[in-house]
């Protein structure tokens, strides 16, 4: 007798026991969707790194050329790894990246071309990067007098650059020692140096020197 009320007993419970594994089973399932929403989130980002990495490497390469940088030619090809965010040239069967670029000048060069190119995708793609550059020095080592061409062609890419409409402009802020006005009319560009000239007051007022 004592053994058929324990065996109805667990038959009365066994309801409350298929409820509870349900349950849990609901709650397994809201965890299993949520990682699966988030595997998704991470795919879409990962996806749009690729995309971000790619349409850099393509500006890398377009103001390399324009620029004129001594060794990139169209054959070579350009790859940003979205992970590291680091550019490498493929030249043939030879790769190489800002380490191998050469002198002091081309690898300042390198990188003023790789700031544009990053700072021109962020602004066609409304990435999250301010609309302000500052250089110093983009062409350190490289003089106006050795090379005129290169330096004009570097000027006339920022200025490209700088000539945008509304939020499609980028400010820059350029600190060097030659200067080389925009070809055309720019809006907005100021010229100062450190000591003060007729129509172009000093950097710094108090200051005194060449």
């Amino acid at each position: 007798m004592t053994e058929r009320i324990r065996s109805l007993e667990k038959l009365r419970k066994m309801p409350e026991s298929i409820s509870e594994l349900e349950d849990q089973a609901a709650q397994l399932q809201g965890k299993i969707d949520r990682l699966r929403a988030a595997i998704e989130l991470e795919g879409k980002h990962l996806q749009n790194a690729d995309e971000n990495a790619a349409a850099i490497a393509i500006n890398f390469k377009a103001v390399m050329l324009s620029v004129g940088f001594p060794g990139v030619s169209e054959e070579d090809e350009v790859i940003v790894d979205p992970r590291s965010w680091r550019p490498v040239i493929l030249h043939d069967d030879q790769e190489w990246t800002f380490w191998e670029a050469g002198s002091g000048g081309k690898k300042t060069l390198f990188n003023v071309c790789y700031a544009l190119a990053v700072h021109e995708t962020a602004r066609d793609r409304n990435l999250p990067v301010p609309n302000v550059l500052i250089i110093d020095s983009p062409t350190k080592n490289i003089s106006e007098d050795m090379n005129p061409d290169l330096v004009k062609s570097l000027y006339r890419e920022i200025y490209r650059l700088a000539s945008g409409a509304g939020d499609k402009a980028i400010q820059f802020l350029l600190i060097d020692s030659d200067v080389v006005e925009p070809e055309e009319y720019l809006p907005n560009f100021l010229q100062r140096g450190m000591a003060g000239v007729e129509g172009a007051p000093s950097l710094i007022p108090y200051y005194e020197g060449p």
